[in-house]
């Protein structure tokens, strides 16, 4: 049961600079607001944002090659093998506790934030099962991973899909507004790999 919160709206897609402004502030609000929280939490999914964990996923699948398709993307496994390094070294910020763990959503698309119907300003977030410990890039990077991105989720023309700066760039101002009470200057400083990340660990 969760309580009804009335004169409230939800958005689809953050389709003005404004909105997804908005949309930081309504994230950046909720990481402020549990960011002394220190009760244990419950690892809802496992390993769920843990890109070491999805590699070893990807390490068996490859190996596996169950449908026979392996030898048909060679340019795609490349893809993936050639920003690995990369994307491990930033894993192993997290796992020494350089970028700290965090009380986090999990799951920040725009339409898990209640907007008030009158002002459009954010009311708070919804669609909480999957609040757990992780790091903020976490929620960063996946709003961004929908709400930049200029065509659908499941879109079957890539000519669609680009990256939009003025969505990313008013997103970031509305969450470093709301949440820099709290943030790390290496948390601030690689907000924009956030961006990278998250798009590659859903490829994988």
């Amino acid at each position: 049961m969760c309580l009804y919160i009335p004169d409230t709206v939800t958005y689809s897609t953050a389709n003005t600079p404004k909105l997804a402004y908005e949309g930081g502030v309504g994230i950046g609000r909720f990481h402020s607001l549990v960011s002394d929280f220190t009760e244990p939490l419950s690892e809802t999914i496992k390993g769920f944002h843990n890109i070491r964990h999805r590699f070893e996923q990807w390490d068996a699948s490859v190996a596996a090659d169950a449908a026979g398709r392996v030898a048909d993307l060679a340019e795609e496994i490349s893809w993936i093998a050639s920003r690995r390094e990369k994307m491990l070294a930033f894993w192993a910020l997290v796992e020494d506790g350089t970028i700290p763990t965090r009380v986090t959503h999990n799951d920040t698309k725009l339409n898990n934030i209640l907007f008030d119907a009158d002002s459009g300003l954010p009311v708070c977030v919804i669609d909480l099962d999957t609040v757990m410990p992780s790091f903020i890039f976490s929620d960063f990077g996946d709003f961004l991973r929908s709400a930049a991105n200029t065509g659908k989720e499941d879109d079957a023309d890539l000519n669609n899909v680009q990256f939009n700066m003025e969505i990313f760039k008013a997103f970031a101002k509305g969450y470093i507004e709301s949440a820099k009470v709290f943030l790390t200057p290496l948390e601030i400083e690689m907000l924009p790999y956030a961006a990278q990340l998250f798009p590659y660990m859903q490829a994988v």
